[in-house]
C-alpha cells in the first residue's frame, strides 16, 4: 500500500482530561507504533478566550501503511462501506484521503466513522495523484468488489 504519510489530529478543549483524549488518539495506532509516536501539542486559544490544546501524530513510509492497515482492521463492515461510498468527497485532488472518527467512542475502545464534530480528523497522503489514489483507495476498502 503506496501511502506516504498518515496525520492524525485532535482538539483537547478546557473541559476535557487530557489524558483521556490521548488514549482516544493512541486508540488508531498498533499497540507496537506506540511507544515510538510522538505527539505533538500546541496551545490555541478558543473563540471565548479559553484554551484548546491540538494534539497531533504524523507518521510516515511503511510506518504509516501500517496505522492505515490497523485502522482500517478495526472498522466494521458498515463504516468500510460508508467510506467506499463517499470516496468521492473524502479525497481531495493530491489524493488525501480525509477521515473522521469518533473521540469518545475511541476513547472507549471502539473505532467509528463520525460525520459531526469532536472527532479524531484523519488524514492520508498518498503517493501519486487522485486517480491513483482512488484506485488504490477502493482496492483497500473493497470497494470494487461486487
Amino acid at each position: 500500500m503506496p501511502v506516504r504519510a498518515l496525520e492524525a489530529r485532535v482538539f483537547v478543549h478546557a473541559t476535557e482530561d487530557k489524558d483521556k483524549v490521548v488514549k482516544a488518539l493512541l486508540e488508531i495506532i498498533p499497540d507496537d507504533l506506540r511507544r515510538n509516536i510522538n505527539i505533538e501539542e500546541e496551545v490555541l486559544e478558543g473563540h471565548y478566550g479559553n484554551p484548546i490544546i491540538k494534539l497531533s501524530v504524523s507518521v510516515e513510509g511503511k510506518d504509516a501503511s501500517r496505522v492505515l492497515e490497523y485502522l482500517l482492521s478495526r472498522l466494521s463492515p458498515a463504516d468500510k462501506r460508508l467510506l467506499a461510498a463517499s470516496l468521492e468527497d473524502r479525497v481531495d485532488r493530491e489524493g488525501t484521503l480525509y477521515i473522521r472518527l469518533s473521540k469518545q467512542e475511541a476513547y472507549k475502545g471502539n473505532i467509528y466513522v463520525y460525520e459531526s464534530d469532536d472527532v479524531i480528523r484523519i488524514s492520508v497522503r498518498f503517493t501519486g495523484r487522485r486517480a491513483k489514489a482512488m484506485r488504490e483507495y477502493e482496492r483497500i476498502l473493497g470497494g470494487g468488489q461486487g
